[in-house]
């Protein structure tokens, strides 16, 4: 690191609030921040003890101020925002870090994409799992061919607890799924060319936000025939639990076993005779004190990572590992998840393009825009 990091915060509320705690604590400083909200402003900077910081109620407003006096910017504001909020940073020049997805309405998604460009070097998606560990070991064994080619993929993701009532959610499908649809990419390196889903409610189980049910299923195959599925649900009593299994020709890979929480996440790696590998891991989670997010100690590593690449990138101008152009495709493909569920499971056709018109196209024959 060649110089401590000057941030600003918009969007205050639970995740802005760590990702501000984590860059502290990597020994940046926070000279703004900012939220529609000033409860929320005001409640932030006591619990990051910088109540002598620049505050802000509108995000063009900090980024004209504070164009001068801030290295970076950290958005994690409502997800229907992000867009409407990261742009005033990107005509200002100032490099964005920004919390999934682009915004939560796919033609808005586009247009945002159409006014910034296609740019690898502007901002960082926050899709952490890009940075894990855990992930990024079982993505190395996939890549090395250990268990031959990839047949299946079932990604799961549940949550203890509903979202609190200050959560802005277009649907569970929606919400939930953009974090497993990019691990789905990420790992197999395929985008979807079909997609089909259902959302349901299970019993006891009280929300203060109406996301359309609280388990979902999502179905998915791929141009090279790979079947997936994404499993989504907020009823996961024990607590918070991803994992990932990856069946291919010669073995199997699971990744994230529920092994209580905070726990170990064991990346098992099965061979055909039904023997352990000796190149399976066991990472481990982050065990915190106090009041948390119950998604932290799981991904605590990968988030202080993703920071650190965000810096690192920014110091020699390289493309961010995820970008508007990545987020875009997973938004594509939770959109179409989140269709198809609302019109009883019917299967919907996905096809991308580098060519933004084409792409954009090809979602408007698709019924997703």
């Amino acid at each position: 690191m060649s110089k401590p990091y000057k941030y600003g915060v918009y969007g205050v509320g639970r995740i802005g609030k760590v990702h501000a705690a984590i860059v502290q604590e990597q020994g940046h400083q926070v000279v703004a921040l900012g939220d529609d909200a000033r409860a929320a402003v005001a409640a932030a900077q006591e619990e990051l003890n910088v109540g002598g910081v620049k505050t802000f109620t509108d995000p063009a407003q900090m980024a004209r101020e504070m164009a001068e006096e801030m290295d970076a910017v950290i958005i994690a504001s409502h997800t229907r925002n992000h867009a409407r909020d990261a742009l005033p940073f990107v005509e200002a020049k100032i490099p964005i870090y920004l919390e999934k997805p682009l915004t939560d309405d796919l033609q808005e998604s586009f247009a945002f994409v159409e006014a910034i460009g296609r740019d690898p070097r502007l901002l960082q998606i926050g899709l952490q799992r890009r940075y894990d560990p855990a992930l990024l070991y079982t993505r190395q064994l996939l890549q090395s061919g250990l268990v031959g080619e990839i047949r299946e993929i079932r990604c799961i993701l549940r949550d203890q607890y509903p979202p609190p009532s200050t959560y802005s959610s277009r649907g569970l499908v929606i919400d939930m799924g953009i974090h497993v649809a990019d691990e789905a990419i990420f790992l197999t390196g395929e985008f979807p060319n079909e997609v089909w889903a259902s959302v349901h409610s299970t019993r006891g189980y009280v929300s203060p936000i109406d996301e359309g049910g609280d388990t979902a299923f999502v179905t998915f195959t791929t141009p090279s025939g790979v079947l997936g599925r994404l499993d989504l649900s907020r009823t996961h009593s024990s607590g918070y639990n991803n994992e990932t299994y990856i069946i291919g020709t010669k073995g199997t890979i699971h990744t994230g076993r529920f092994a209580g929480y905070p726990g170990a996440i064991p990346v098992e790696v099965w061979l055909s005779n039904g023997k352990l590998h000796p190149d399976s891991r066991t990472f481990e989670m982050t065990y915190l004190e106090g009041k948390y997010p119950e998604f932290l100690p799981r991904f605590d590593v990968a988030y202080r990572l993703a920071h650190q690449q965000f810096r690192a990138d920014l110091e020699i101008g390289a493309a961010f590992a995820v970008t508007q152009n990545e987020v875009l495709d997973t938004q594509v493909f939770v959109e179409a998840a989140h269709r198809s569920a609302q019109n009883a499971g019917v299967r919907c056709r996905v096809q991308r393009s580098d060519d933004l018109e084409v792409y954009k196209a090809a979602c408007l024959a698709n019924g997703l825009i």
